[in-house]
């Protein structure tokens, strides 16, 4: 749903992005990456002429937060990006908690990462902009458990503000690259540079 809203905001914007822009819900992350696998191997533009893999993976249903994640943060440029565009929003950018899971190199943007397309892999953060610390943790309580299980379903229990926000971010990141003559490099530290 998220990618469509997306598009439709590309589609309705009154001054049209100057860069080709592909939508594209890819498959099968969770066997290995496949649906990945196969686009970059049969890329509808070349990838050498690909300026970034803007991955939404997953969406957090506890609410608006006042900062977004990024992981493998410090691999590109994009979270040069992500760093303007939340300042936007009044949000703040770090890292995923825990780097050393290896989230970076297990979902969709990575296949991209290793032919050279820069990717960012981003998610909602964790610091609820809610206090009401009775409605988190029920809310937390009921969605517990759900992740890549039959019960993920949306119900009463999600709160779609943080989503809503997230998409938001995601656009703006999108259409300011869709406006430039630049391409994000990988940074000098990164392996993939």
């Amino acid at each position: 749903a998220a990618l469509f809203e997306i598009a439709k905001a590309f589609k309705a914007a009154k001054v049209k992005p100057e860069r080709s822009i592909i939508f594209i819900a890819l498959t099968a992350e969770e066997e290995g990456l496949l649906g990945s696998t196969y686009y970059t191997a049969n890329p509808i533009y070349p990838l050498n002429k690909t300026v970034a893999n803007l991955n939404m993976d997953a969406f957090s249903p506890l609410g608006a937060t006042k900062d977004v994640s990024i992981v493998g943060f410090g691999q590109t440029e994009i979270d040069d990006y992500v760093i303007r565009s939340a300042s936007k929003f009044g949000r703040t950018v770090h890292g995923e908690k825990n780097p050393t899971s290896g989230g970076f190199y297990r979902s969709d943007h990575f296949n991209f990462v290793k032919k050279g397309v820069p990717g960012l892999f981003m998610g909602s953060g964790s610091e609820l902009l809610s206090t009401d610390t009775i409605a988190i943790e029920k809310r937390r309580k009921a969605l517990a458990g759900r992740y890549h299980a039959p019960s993920d379903q949306v119900d009463e229990h999600w709160d779609f503000q943080g989503i809503l926000e997230d998409i938001k971010l995601f656009f703006d990141i999108g259409y300011t690259m869709s406006h430039e003559k630049t391409y994000p490099n990988f940074k000098a530290k990164s392996e993939f540079r």
